[in-house]
C-alpha cells in the first residue's frame, strides 16, 4: 500500500469568503430546540496552500489552488444566548483542485489526480469527526472578553458512576437460547452473569487514566478524581467503558461517550455533548473550581449514562498569567484534603523557613501594610512576627513539622495586622511533594486572591534521628538469615514521557512504594526524558515494588504521568537485574531501574535503641510538664493567643513521641521475629542431631 505524508510549508485562503444563506434558510424545532437552518457554498481559486509530500513513489511540492465546498449548516443558541453550536447537517460535498509547486520533484503527473482524491477524504472524513452531526463546534458569546490568549489548562475530572449498565451480549445469548435453560424453558440462574465488574477509561490529548473496578449491579459507583491537562483553548475528553469478568484479564469494550470543552474569552468555560436523540446538553462554568455535573448517554448501550464531575482548577495564558479560584474554601467537599492524624508521621521533619516577601498589597492609608504569615500543616498553625509599615518585609523565620503521609502540602496566608480585623494579603498552596533528605527548595510563591505579592519560602525535609551510630559488635551471625532481605533500587532514567505541563513538558519523579514502605526521588524540570540516578533501599516484603510517576506543581496537585510493577520475588540474592519498564495508563514511556536483593545486614545496636528509648521518656516528660502549664493557665486566665502557642507546642510534642514509640514497637516486633526464627533455628538443629 502506498505510503503518504504531507508537511505544511504555506497557508493562504485568499479573498474569497463563503456565501451563507443564499439558497436557503428556514427555522425547525428539534425536541424543543430552535434550530436555524442556512446554506453554506465556498468557491474560490486564489488560495495557496503549498504542501511537501514523501510519497512511494519519491517526493514532490504542490500546491491547492482551488476549493469548492458546499452543504447545509445548522445553528443552535445555547446557555441562554452565551453560545452557539453550529455544524454541518450531512457531510459536504468538497473537491480541490491542485498543481505542481515549486521546487524539483520526482512524482510522475498521474499521481496528482490520486493525491487530490486523497485529500478530499482526508478533509470529509475530518470534517464528520468534528462538525457534522452530531459532533458540534461551539461559538462562545461573552459579555466582556479579557483580551488574552489561552495555552492550556488544568481539569480535575472525576467520574462518579454510572446507570443502566446491562451485558447486553449476554443477555442476548441467552434470549437467543444458547444458554442453559431447564426443561421448562426458563432460563437456569447458573446462565446469568457473575462478578461482573466495570471500568472506565479517560482520555484528554495525550494522557489517559483508567478508573478503578467497581461491581456490576446495573449502576456501578466509581468516584475516582483525575487531574488532566488540556493544551489549547478547546479539547474533547473521551470516556470508554468496559466490562471485565473474573475469568477475562482484558476488558470488553461496552460503549463510550465524550464531553467537549472551550475557553470563552471572559475566562468561563462552556461544556457540551449530545443527549438522546443528539438532543443538546451543555453547561457553563463562569469561573474556575466551579463543578458541573453531567449525565452524558453511553453510545452502544441502550439507556445508559455516565454521570461525571468536571472542574476547571486553572486556565494558563501564552503571557505566563493565569486564571486561578478565588478561594480553596469554594472547592467542593470530596476534593479537599483531610489532615494527617498523628499515626500517619512518616518519620522525617519538614523544615519552613518564611524568609521575605515583595511587592504585597498596601491596606492602610499611608500605602504600607503590616504583614505577618500564617502557616498550616495537618492541623498544626505556626505565625511569623509582624513587620511593621513595610510592602517588602523579611521575616527570616524557620518552622518544623512532622511530616504526615496523608498531607502532601503548606497552606499559607497573609495578613495586614490591625487593631480592629486583620485583612488577607492573599493566600496560597504550597506543594511539597518530591522534597529530598538535606535538599533546600527555594521558591518564590505568588499570592491569590490579590492582584500584587510574593512570599519567597526554604523547604526542606530531614530525618530526625541524624545523630550518627556505630553498630553493635557482638551479634549473632546465624540472626542474618532471620532478618528480611533489603531491596536496593537504583532508579537511573525514563524516556519518553507524556507531556503533563501546557508547556509540553514535565518536572516528572517518581514514588517507589513496596509494601507500607515508600521512597521519593528527586524532581527533575523540564523534560520528558530525565534524568535521576538516585539509589533506595527497600524491606523486602514480598509485595511487588511499584514505581508511579509523577508530574510535579507548585500550587496544584501533582499529576500522575505513569505507573509500573517490578517483580522481584525470583532474583536470587545479590544479583542486578537491569531493566526498562513500560509505564501503564499512559500511551508512552518507560522507565530504567537496577533492583538488588541483599541480605539485611546487622541488627539493631544497643546505643540506637537506647536513644530512641531515652527520647521517647523526655518528650513524655515533656508532656506532662506541659499539661500542668496549661492547666495552672487556664486557671490563672491566660489570654487566648499564650494558650494557642502552648497549645500547638503540645500538639508537636506528642507527635514526636509518638514518632518514637513507633519505632521501639517496630523495633520489638522485628526481635521478637529473630528470636522465634532462631528458636526454628534450633528446633531443626536438634532434630538434625
Amino acid at each position: 500500500m502506498m505510503q503518504r505524508t504531507i508537511d505544511l510549508q504555506e497557508f493562504f485562503l485568499g479573498i474569497s469568503p463563503p456565501i451563507l444563506a443564499m439558497q436557503k434558510t428556514f427555522w425547525s424545532s428539534k425536541l424543543d430546540e430552535q434550530v436555524f437552518h442556512m446554506g453554506f457554498e465556498w468557491e474560490t481559486s486564489d488560495m495557496k496552500v503549498l504542501l511537501a509530500g514523501k510519497l512511494a513513489g519519491g517526493t514532490a511540492r504542490f500546491v491547492i489552488n482551488s476549493l469548492y465546498a458546499k452543504g447545509d449548516i445548522q445553528i443552535m443558541v445555547i446557555l441562554d444566548g452565551q453560545a452557539l453550536l453550529y455544524s454541518f447537517t450531512s457531510c459536504p460535498e468538497i473537491r480541490i483542485g491542485m498543481a505542481f509547486g515549486s521546487g524539483g520533484q520526482s512524482v510522475p503527473a498521474t499521481e496528482l489526480p490520486l493525491i487530490a482524491s486523497w485529500l478530499e477524504k482526508l478533509f470529509k472524513e475530518t470534517l464528520v469527526r468534528t462538525m457534522v452531526e452530531p459532533q458540534r463546534r461551539c461559538f462562545p458569546l461573552p459579555a466582556v472578553s479579557l483580551k488574552k490568549h489561552v495555552s492550556g489548562a488544568v481539569f480535575c475530572i472525576t467520574v462518579i458512576s454510572a446507570r443502566n449498565l446491562k451485558q447486553q451480549r449476554h443477555f442476548a445469548t441467552v434470549l437467543s437460547g444458547t444458554s442453559s435453560r431447564s426443561e421448562s424453558g426458563i432460563v437456569s440462574e447458573d446462565s446469568l452473569p457473575r462478578t461482573i465488574t466495570s471500568f472506565v477509561e479517560i482520555t484528554l490529548g495525550g494522557l489517559t487514566r483508567r478508573t478503578g473496578l467497581s461491581e456490576h449491579y446495573g449502576s456501578p459507583k466509581w468516584n475516582d478524581t483525575f487531574n488532566m491537562i488540556l493544551h489549547g483553548s478547546e479539547g474533547t475528553i473521551c470516556f470508554n467503558i468496559y466490562e471485565q469478568t473474573s475469568s477475562h484479564v482484558k476488558g470488553d469494550f461496552c460503549g463510550s461517550c465524550k464531553i467537549q470543552v472551550k475557553y470563552a474569552a471572559d475566562g468561563s468555560t462552556i461544556f457540551w455533548t449530545s443527549g438522546v436523540e443528539d438532543q443538546v446538553l451543555a453547561d457553563r462554568a463562569e469561573n474556575c473550581w466551579k463543578e458541573v455535573l453531567m449525565n452524558v448517554p453511553i453510545s452502544g448501550i441502550e439507556n445508559a449514562e455516565l454521570c461525571v464531575s468536571l472542574i476547571v482548577t486553572e486556565w494558563q495564558f501564552v503571557d505566563g498569567s493565569r486564571i486561578r479560584s478565588d478561594t480553596f474554601n469554594k472547592m467542593p467537599s470530596k476534593l479537599l484534603y483531610s489532615f494527617g492524624s498523628l499515626e500517619t508521621i512518616t518519620g522525617r521533619t519538614l523544615r519552613i523557613t518564611v524568609v521575605e516577601g515583595r511587592n504585597l498589597a498596601a491596606k492602610d492609608r499611608t500605602g504600607k501594610s503590616d504583614p505577618y504569615v500564617q502557616l498550616r500543616y495537618g492541623k498544626v498553625k505556626r505565625k511569623t512576627k509582624t513587620v511593621k509599615g513595610d510592602l517588602n518585609p523579611v521575616w527570616k523565620q524557620t518552622y518544623e513539622f512532622p511530616e504526615l503521609h496523608d498531607v502532601d502540602h503548606l497552606q499559607l496566608k497573609c495578613f495586614d495586622a490591625d487593631y480592629i480585623t486583620d485583612e488577607n494579603l492573599g493566600t496560597a498552596r504550597v506543594n511539597l511533594d518530591g522534597l529530598e533528605d538535606g535538599v533546600v527548595r527555594d521558591i518564590w510563591i505568588p499570592l491569590q486572591k490579590v492582584k500584587t505579592g510574593e512570599i519567597h519560602l526554604l523547604l526542606e525535609a530531614f530525618t530526625i534521628d541524624t545523630e550518627a551510630e556505630t553498630p553493635q559488635v557482638d551479634q549473632i551471625n546465624s540472626l542474618k538469615d532471620c532478618q528480611r532481605d533489603v531491596l536496593e533500587v537504583v532508579l537511573l532514567e525514563a524516556r519518553d514521557l507524556v507531556a503533563a505541563d501546557v508547556r509540553g513538558t514535565s518536572d516528572p519523579f517518581v514514588v517507589l512504594q513496596c509494601g507500607d514502605e515508600k521512597r521519593i526521588s528527586k524532581v527533575v524540570n523540564m523534560t520528558l526524558h530525565p534524568q535521576w540516578n538516585q539509589t533506595f533501599e527497600l524491606n523486602d516484603t514480598g509485595e511487588p515494588l511499584r514505581l508511579t510517576v509523577m508530574d510535579h506543581n507548585v500550587l496544584l496537585p501533582n499529576v500522575k504521568i505513569g505507573h509500573c510493577t517490578v517483580e522481584y520475588d525470583r532474583i536470587p540474592r545479590n544479583q542486578v537485574i537491569d531493566k526498562w519498564v513500560p509505564l501503564q495508563g499512559v500511551r508512552n514511556g518507560e522507565l530504567h531501574v537496577q533492583v538488588i536483593r541483599k541480605p539485611a545486614e546487622s541488627g539493631i545496636s544497643k546505643k540506637e535503641h537506647s536513644n530512641r528509648t531515652s527520647k521517647a521518656l523526655d518528650k513524655s516528660h515533656k508532656v506532662q510538664a506541659l499539661l500542668k502549664q496549661l492547666a495552672i493557665m487556664s486557671k490563672t486566665g491566660a489570654d487566648t493567643e499564650t494558650l494557642e502557642k502552648k497549645l500547638e507546642e503540645l500538639k508537636i510534642l506528642e507527635a514526636e513521641k509518638s514518632l518514637y514509640l513507633t519505632r521501639l514497637l517496630k523495633e520489638r516486633e522485628m526481635l521478637l521475629g529473630k528470636i522465634q526464627g532462631l528458636a526454628k533455628m534450633l528446633e531443626i538443629n536438634e532434630e538434625h542431631s
